[in-house]
């Protein structure tokens, strides 16, 4: 039995609770995960989980070698991570979730282009806008838009994310040009679909916050869709504006009622709670940062700004 290799499927198993997944992790059987971790359990003379035909649980000894070991694995990954500092060689698999829409257009040529610049590099790239328990699925970086959730998340800002009312030329043609956010009521919206404020759309005008009740006919829950839907002169909606610079500038899609604004939508990566942050998912978030530094419609921050919400 190689203990190591042991010991790390056993944390993973704690952290999802799940053999199958695991085994899908470590390109193995579900028997090979098992037969690891009754090897660890013989070794240390303990039962480390509960095993039901539904779950895995930790068991009173299998929560504390949890606890116990997660350090002393952090501690050797960083320890591997300082050698490949030094040599900038970089090794393994890092695993990224992204949003669909800034993952289709700013994230995955700065991905693509760090794993050539590293070839011993394995990267998984999940486009989707779900949020997802990253420790359970073992991912090493997600990019988020919004604000933190959770308690206790280790998060870098990446910077300050623009949106903005347009419409395609054609539509405005034959329905008029909005002037007052009240207006918005008698045109069609195109919205992204399960926005906790429904079809309410409130925003900051000269005047102060205002609120319109939107008329939707088109929802999706992808942004390059919801784009689409707007060039086609579906209606009015909202979109994220590195999104759709290129399509304002060549006049396939025109910004409306820049006098009113949102808050700005915080980027931000997000890393395993209480976990070493591995060298890899650090060098991709400064790639990440240097390359939003010049987009249309990205405020970026300044510094390391790294901290546990």
């Amino acid at each position: 039995m190689n203990k190591l290799k042991a010991m790390e499927i056993f944390v993973r198993v704690a952290e999802t609770g799940n053999l199958s997944a695991v085994a899908r992790e470590r390109n193995l059987t579900q028997p090979a995960v098992s037969q690891q971790i009754v090897a660890l359990e013989q070794l240390l003379g303990t039962v480390l989980l509960f095993r039901t035909t539904r779950s895995v649980t930790l068991t009173e000894a299998g929560e504390r070698y949890y606890h116990q070991i997660v350090p002393v694995l952090d501690a050797l990954a960083e320890t591997e991570d300082s050698l490949f500092t030094q040599r900038q060689q970089l090794t393994g698999t890092l695993r990224i979730q992204a949003p669909s829409g800034l993952g289709q257009k700013l994230i995955t040529p700065v991905v693509i282009a760090f794993q050539q610049q590293h070839p011993g590099l394995i990267i998984e790239l999940m486009l989707e806008d779900r949020l997802s328990d990253i420790v359970s699925e073992g991912i090493d970086l997600a990019i988020r838009l919004g604000k933190p959730v959770r308690q206790n998340q280790v998060i870098r800002q990446l910077g300050e994310v623009e949106r903005v009312l347009v419409a395609a030329p054609a539509y405005l043609h034959g329905a008029g040009t909005p002037a007052t956010l009240s207006t918005l009521a008698d045109h069609r919206s195109v919205r992204y679909s399960g926005l906790a404020e429904g079809d309410a759309l409130t925003l900051e005008g000269p005047d102060g916050k205002e609120t319109v009740l939107l008329k939707t006919v088109f929802r999706a829950n992808n942004s390059l869709s919801l784009i689409t839907a707007l060039e086609e002169g579906m209606g009015i909606g909202s979109i994220q504006k590195p999104l759709v610079a290129e399509h304002l500038q060549k006049g396939t899609l025109v910004r409306l009622l820049p006098q009113y604004r949102w808050a700005p939508l915080t980027l931000y990566a997000l890393y395993p709670t209480g976990r070493f942050i591995p060298l890899k998912a650090r060098m991709l978030t400064d790639a990440l940062i240097s390359s939003l530094e010049n987009i249309d419609g990205i405020k970026p921050v300044s510094g390391l700004n790294v901290k546990r919400q």
